[in-house]
């Protein structure tokens, strides 16, 4: 039976006018509340024009959730919008790569949720939003992308002539791989220095406190109390413990509900107390692995492993593409192992030559020689800046050139480079859509060249490693040409 088509649920319009609200907040205060009861003529016929502004918005947020509509029909997504100039869209649920779910405070009050269908293509036409429907109705949504799927490995996998059933409950059973401890949330709030937030918040507290009170009198009592040594020692102890408990606080509501699972097909990661959101991409859509480390994730023997897509990942503030973010190195290299049995991760890479370390050296940094002109001319007297400037990009260089690393794996690849912060990147030569073999004047003297690999994502990865032998980018250009054995096409 074909179904009708469908609005998103009513409370799309209040969802969509608090966000109108916030985004005119501003103007709100500096016309209404800091300028109520004015007498001057041009303050009124801004208030008004604003006001007019704000009833228009209202009712073209009315027109929009009325006039949009979708219904699906034969595997494909059908939406209708717009009142005067109609706008007609299909989207094959074939093309839909990842699928997105997220759930803010709003949506849990009153037991709605957003979805998101990703595709591969770009602009605004690659996402089909969802973005107020009740819960029933995104796990219709979910289940009628899941069938589409099912019925097209079927077809893949069994012959054209059998019957394939109407409907299809899909039976993969999921593996939960990690779901953190109390002990991972701590070690988290630490690493990510969660705690530090507080501080703009107290400035910020501060700031508007000043504005309506005079702080000057509070100010003289403070520095009473603080000339005693054991104030002092107690204060301290408590704004300690207060940005600790904030920093817990904040993480366990970031990463406290995290769960990442998986089954033959996807990949699925859930997180997010307050503000929940759901993620899951299918296994054959991974473009490659890349695995990160800061200086203080090195330090404690942490990673962040991202996948990246072929398709979108949505809002990149949700990180969505991104499993648990302070994995033991250990812990990290054998999830990908469990998430995706085609990916295998090695740990004894490549070095770069000497060669490289002597190119680095040489080739000239035109940021530090700007500054040093720029030094000369307007500021001599600060001459050591470009002194401390010039050791630090030399340092900088050091560490990404004892950092890097390179090895090449059957039909595997694995890029490493980075100074502070590491970046380990990983794919299949099937995953690759083009590569970069470059050569400059420096590199041709020392034997050298840069190898640049670039997979489908969006925006479009492009990973470089920098002063590799020549003899390893011949290799490189042999491997790639390869390709052609186990390509895949999408």
């Amino acid at each position: 039976m074909e179904e009708h088509a469908k609005r998103l649920h009513p409370f799309k319009i209040p969802f969509e006018l608090g966000k109108v609200m916030k985004g005119n907040l501003f103007f709100i205060i500096m016309l209404y509340v800091l300028n109520f009861g004015t007498e001057k003529t041009y303050m009124k016929v801004l208030q008004i024009g604003f006001l007019v502004y704000l009833v228009w918005r209202v009712i073209s947020v009315i027109l929009q959730w009325y006039t949009y509509k979708y219904q699906i029909k034969e595997g494909t997504v059908h939406i209708t919008s717009g009142l005067i100039s109609k706008s007609f869209r299909t989207v094959p649920l074939l093309k839909v790569q990842n699928v997105q779910r997220r759930t803010t405070l709003f949506h849990k009050l009153f037991n709605l949720t957003s979805l998101t269908f990703e595709t591969g293509m770009t602009g605004d036409q690659g996402s089909v939003p969802f973005e107020v429907i009740s819960q029933k109705e995104a796990k219709r949504l979910e289940h009628e992308f899941s069938i589409k799927q099912e019925l097209s490995v079927m077809k893949d996998e069994g012959s054209e002539e059998e019957e394939i059933p109407e409907n299809v409950e899909s039976v993969s059973e999921k593996t939960i791989h990690f779901t953190p401890t109390k002990q991972d949330v701590l070690k988290a709030s630490f690493t990510s220095l969660s705690f530090l937030a507080l501080i703009p918040i107290v400035a910020t507290i501060y700031n508007t406190l000043d504005d309506f009170f005079n702080m000057e009198d509070a100010e003289g009592l403070l520095a009473t109390l603080l000339d005693t040594w054991w104030i002092v020692t107690i204060t301290l102890i408590g704004i300690i413990c207060i940005a600790v408990a904030f920093g817990i606080i904040s993480t366990f509501v970031k990463y406290g509900k995290y769960e990442i699972s998986s089954d033959h097909e996807r990949v699925y990661i859930k997180k997010g107390v307050l503000d929940e959101s759901a993620f899951s991409i299918q296994k054959e859509k991974v473009q490659a692995v890349e695995i990160t480390q800061s200086l203080i994730k090195r330090m404690l023997g942490l990673a962040e492993v991202k996948l990246i897509s072929a398709g979108s990942t949505g809002d990149k503030e949700l990180e969505t593409n991104t499993l648990y973010p302070f994995l033991s190195v250990d812990r990290a290299y054998a999830m990908i192992e469990e998430i995706l049995p085609t990916y295998k991760v090695e740990r004894s890479m490549e070095l770069l030559s000497k060669q490289a370390l002597k190119v680095r050296m040489l080739r000239p940094s035109f940021f530090w020689i700007f500054t040093t002109v720029a030094i000369y001319y307007f500021k001599p007297a600060i001459w050591y800046v470009s002194v401390i400037l010039l050791v630090l990009i030399y340092t900088l260089r050091i560490l990404d050139y004892k950092n890097s690393r390179y090895l090449l794996n059957n039909e595997f690849i694995q890029l490493k480079s980075g100074s502070l912060e590491t970046s380990l990147f990983i794919t299949k030569r099937s995953k690759v859509i083009q590569i970069e073999v470059e050569r400059s004047k420096l590199q041709k003297l020392f034997g050298l060249a840069s190898i640049e690999t670039v997979n489908r994502s969006k925006p479009v990865h492009h990973t470089k490693l920098q002063d590799v032998s020549v003899e390893y980018a011949e290799e490189f250009y042999t491997w790639y040409t390869c390709r052609t054995q186990n390509i895949q096409v999408e």
